[in-house]
């Protein structure tokens, strides 16, 4: 009799070998192909972000998983068991995991990358000279947009004077669109501020614009006049002044 239980036990062992080396059961194979369709599905969805964003510094990480994926996309269910399949689906998980870390850090990546967009679409850059006309030697002149109420940084750039009489080439205003009033607030080599109004940049074209800053001592009021040499779109009430203004200084002193 325990000859005849053993001789069962036997071929009971025998028949799961041989059904497990034939192949996966069905419910494995199951699993097996959601876990490829989930992988597919992370991939893409963070393929597709990455594509909206202008960062390229995933680009090795991306290449690198796309081949683990090759890997599992047509899998062939004859060459594996059950085991094998419990493996292939841990690998699998493991891909997707990482896809989805990627895909969650490119939707960071791509809110920042908009909103920078929007803020950048609010503005534009003009190109202009400045002509010191006040009698004083400056040390900083800020643009300070009066809409927004923010200021810029030092136009004239560290460590630089721009003496009475000379120009500044090359400044460059950055103009909020929707902004309706400014002044520049200027400093003299003597740490003193003014203020000189001007309510009328809004209009200005991209181009080489001559900004004159005055300052009358007398009454101690500040002003800017413009003058646009290549259109005319914009003209100051001293154009003539204004238009030979350059030839006098091609460039600002940095003494001081």
């Amino acid at each position: 009799m325990k000859k005849k239980f053993g001789i069962i036990a036997t071929i009971l062992i025998m028949s799961s070998a041989l059904l497990s080396a034939c192949g996966p059961t069905d419910e494995k194979i199951m699993e097996l192909e959601t876990a490829v369709g989930l992988m597919m599905e992370a991939k893409e969805s963070a393929e597709e972000t990455y594509l909206d964003i202008t960062d390229s510094s995933m680009e090795e990480k991306l290449q690198e998983l796309d081949e683990k994926t090759k890997e599992y996309e047509n899998i062939d269910h004859k060459k594996y068991n059950d085991t094998k399949i419990d493996e292939a689906i841990a690998e699998i998980n493991e891909i997707t995991a990482e896809y989805q870390s990627l895909q969650s850090g490119f939707k960071d990546v791509l809110a920042k990358e908009t909103e920078e967009k929007k803020e950048a679409e609010k503005h534009r850059d003009v190109q202009c000279y400045l002509v010191n006309k006040t009698g004083m030697n400056l040390v900083s002149v800020v643009l300070h947009d009066k809409t927004t109420d923010t200021y810029s940084d030092n136009l004239l750039g560290d460590n630089v004077t721009l003496n009475s009489g000379y120009t500044l080439m090359g400044v460059v205003l950055d103009l909020t669109k929707a902004s309706t009033e400014y002044e520049f607030v200027v400093t003299n080599d003597n740490n003193t501020d003014f203020s000189l109004p001007c309510d009328d940049l809004g209009s200005l074209k991209i181009n080489e614009t001559s900004i004159t800053l005055r300052y009358d001592s007398e009454t101690k009021t500040g002003s800017v006049s413009l003058f646009v040499s290549d259109s005319g779109d914009t003209a100051s009430e001293d154009t003539e002044t204004e238009n030979e203004a350059p030839s006098e200084a091609s460039s600002a002193s940095s003494e001081g």
